[in-house]
Parts: C-alpha cells; sequence; structure tokens
C-alpha cells in the first residue's frame, strides 16, 4: 500500500492556559503532517468552495489520510461530505470532551471516520458497540512549556488551576475546604488570582505540595444544556497529565477510567467527596516522604508517555497500521431531530458572521441549508446574536446578558 500522506485540519487557538491544539499541530508538521486550519478556510471560500478546496488540496498533495481536530460544538463539515471523502481517504478524528458531546455530536461523527479517537473508555465501548472503530488516546501535551524544576520550594499547600465560573461543584469543594482549615490557592476564570499563563500555570503545579483535580463537566453547554442528567458525568481531565508533566502529586476526583492512565495510590490518588477530600489532604500534607514518591511515580511515566513529541509520531504509526487494514464500506448516515437542528442552527452563526464581512453569496449558501432542514433552536439564536452583534457594544451586551440570566433564573 502507498505511503501515508496526512493532512491534519484543525483550528489555530489564541495564546491560552490550554495550548495542546497547537502543540499537537507543531508535533504534526514536525513529522511531516500537512496543517491546515479548517476555520480559516471556511470563511474564506464559503461552505462550496471549502468543500472544493480540499478536494483539490487532497488531489494535488495525494492525502491518504486526514486527521480532523474540531471543536464538538461545531457543525463546519458536512456529514454526507465526510463520507464521499472516505471513500478514497482514511479519516480520523480526535474527539475532546466526550463527557460533553458524546451524545449531542460524537456519535454522529463518527458513522463518517475510520477511526474516533476519544479520552473516555466509556465512550470508546459505546463506538465499538455501534461497530465503529475507537481508541483512547489522551497523549499529547506540551513537554517543552509544561516541565518539572529542580530544586523548588513547594511553598503552596494546597492549590487548583481551572475554571470556576459555572462550575458550583468546584466552588463547593473549595469553599468546603477554606472553611475546614485548607489554604488552598486557585487560579483560572471566576478566581482571586485570575487566569494565568502556561508558564505560570507549572510553576504551581511545581511549587504546590498538593495539586487538586476536579472532574466535574460543564453544568451546561449551548448543546447540552436540556440533557440535564449528563450534570453527574464526570470526566478524565487534562489538568491530571499536565501536572504530570510538571512532577506534581495529584489529588483528583475519581474519574470512571481514570486507572486506564495512572495506578491508584502509586501514581496518582484519588477522592471520592468532600469527607475523603479532607481527610487525604490531611494525610498527604503529612507524609511528605509519601507524597512525593507517589509524585515521582507519576512524573516517570508522564515523561514517556504523555509528552506530545514523543507520543504523537507513535500515534501517526498506529493510524497508518489501522490504514492499511481498511476497506471501504459505505455507512448508513443516521440523524436524529436533535442533531439536525444543531447543524441547521449552527448555520444562522455563519451567516452572520458572512454578513459582518460583506460575504452575502456565502451566506446564502447557509440560508439554503436552513431551507433544506427547517429546524432552528432559537435560545442558540439568542446567543449567536449577543455574541456577533453586540460584541461592539460591551456596556449594552453586558446588560442584556444580565437580564437575559435574570430571567432564566
Amino acid at each position: 500500500m502507498d505511503k501515508s500522506k496526512t493532512l491534519f485540519l484543525t483550528h489555530s487557538f489564541n495564546e491560552s492556559t490550554i495550548d495542546s491544539v497547537n502543540n499537537i499541530a507543531k508535533v504534526m508538521m514536525d513529522n511531516n503532517v500537512y496543517c491546515l486550519d479548517y476555520m480559516e478556510l471556511y470563511y474564506k471560500y464559503g461552505y462550496r468552495g471549502f468543500q472544493n478546496f480540499l478536494l483539490n488540496y487532497i488531489d494535488k498533495n495525494k492525502i491518504n489520510t486526514i486527521i480532523f481536530a474540531y471543536y464538538s460544538a461545531d457543525f463546519y463539515f458536512d456529514l454526507s461530505f465526510l463520507e464521499k471523502l472516505r471513500k478514497n481517504v482514511f479519516l480520523v478524528r480526535i474527539s475532546g470532551d466526550t463527557e460533553h458531546f458524546f451524545e449531542v455530536k460524537d456519535q454522529y461523527d463518527a458513522q463518517t471516520m475510520d477511526l474516533t479517537l476519544v479520552n473516555s473508555p466509556f465512550a470508546q465501548a459505546k463506538l465499538k458497540q455501534m461497530g465503529f472503530n475507537s481508541i483512547v488516546y489522551f497523549e499529547w501535551f506540551n513537554g517543552d512549556r509544561l516541565k518539572k524544576y529542580e530544586n523548588i520550594q513547594k511553598n503552596i499547600d494546597v492549590s487548583f488551576v481551572g475554571l470556576i465560573t459555572g462550575r458550583e461543584k468546584r466552588s463547593n469543594y473549595i469553599n468546603f475546604l477554606l472553611d475546614n482549615g485548607i489554604k488552598v490557592q486557585y487560579f483560572g476564570y471566576g478566581s482571586p488570582h485570575g487566569i494565568v499563563s502556561i508558564e505560570e500555570k507549572a510553576k504551581i503545579f511545581n511549587n504546590s505540595k498538593i495539586n487538586l483535580n476536579f472532574s466535574d463537566v460543564a453544568e451546561q453547554t449551548i448543546l447540552t444544556r436540556n440533557h440535564k442528567i449528563s450534570r453527574h458525568l464526570k470526566g478524565i481531565k487534562g489538568n491530571n497529565f499536565e501536572i504530570a508533566l510538571c512532577g506534581g502529586f495529584i489529588l483528583s476526583e475519581y474519574a470512571f477510567g481514570i486507572e486506564n492512565f495512572f495506578k491508584i495510590d502509586n501514581e496518582i490518588t484519588v477522592f471520592h467527596g468532600k469527607a475523603d477530600l479532607l481527610e487525604k489532604i490531611k494525610y498527604y500534607l503529612a507524609h511528605e516522604k509519601e507524597r512525593e514518591q507517589i509524585a515521582l511515580n507519576c512524573y516517570e511515566k508522564a515523561v514517556k508517555y504523555f509528552n506530545a513529541t514523543l507520543t504523537i509520531p507513535k500515534l501517526l504509526s498506529t493510524i497508518d497500521e489501522f490504514r492499511m487494514k481498511k476497506t471501504y464500506c459505505s455507512t448508513e448516515i443516521y440523524l436524529d431531530e436533535e442533531f439536525i437542528r444543531n447543524h441547521t442552527t449552527f448555520r444562522v452563526l455563519l451567516i452572520l458572521k458572512f454578513l459582518k464581512t460583506g460575504k452575502l453569496k456565502f451566506a446564502l449558501e447557509e440560508l439554503n441549508i436552513i431551507i433544506k432542514y427547517r429546524k432552528l433552536d432559537w435560545y442558540q439564536i439568542s446567543e449567536f446574536l449577543k455574541e456577533e452583534f453586540l460584541d461592539s457594544f460591551p456596556k449594552i451586551k453586558s446588560v442584556l446578558k444580565f437580564l437575559f440570566k435574570k430571567k432564566k433564573a
């Protein structure tokens, strides 16, 4: 079979405390993988032009493998187009946040993929039950920026780095610890210290005796606000791997499948509820040698298995092994009403973006899709309008957001 020629389709994000996607793209390019920004191309060429560009690019560069890394709340890719691509190209999707989006998005996209990478053994099992190839993969972190510092003074007893706003369970845990005399320093959006850079985050992980990780999911997203039962879900978070690369001690809220990555009580420690969390913090603050040995065990694993520079070349080889075994069979694509509504409603966001840049032709392409399906989610549309047209008027936007939240409450 022909030699692998791979295209990585992703979107380049601005500098943030989460740079895993940008880092994957960099390492991919270091391994002779072509990389394109799908979002940039879509806004440049529109619905049809984007598809034609990809077809021409694939043909010109003899691409036989495409790896997609797009956000699960995005609906840029038409599933019928992906199925068309899959006839001649091996398609792989990197699916993040499966605990949020598996039911509403990821399982539908998997119908048009030859292989889906997920961060949850539960999602993998569900996809395999449907007859789709899937592997659990979570090893693409930036070992150059997230690293262990030698001879550093650990002057923080307990820390947490992550989103606080909109995560009531996290706030409850932190307040519980503070009320019980635990000195917790917490960082991130909605915290007293605010958002920190990647380098600052690495210093916090290094400086902390105990690094906390919470496994709760967002209380709601724009696609899952009606799936209230999903708020019980817990997911394996990237924080665990980032802390591990920095040589920090991890005390994580338990999430199903975390034992697939770490040996519990040997490389990582976990808690179940507030009382267990408090007890283990007190124990490990008092038992430094045991704490440091667990952290060392975890670090030694992390530098071997979680650093993208080392793991992505192995991943590319694994993908090519799957490609070599592929025999194309067409897939019956099933779409439920909720997926169709979300896919169609996303066209409204694209119309707004195209109108803002004067690309009426592209906006009309999206309108044709809306007319075809005639299913819309007016809540999502209201959110799109607020974001796209009120961002130039921040004071008005803030007032309307406050009133809208008050109305929902």
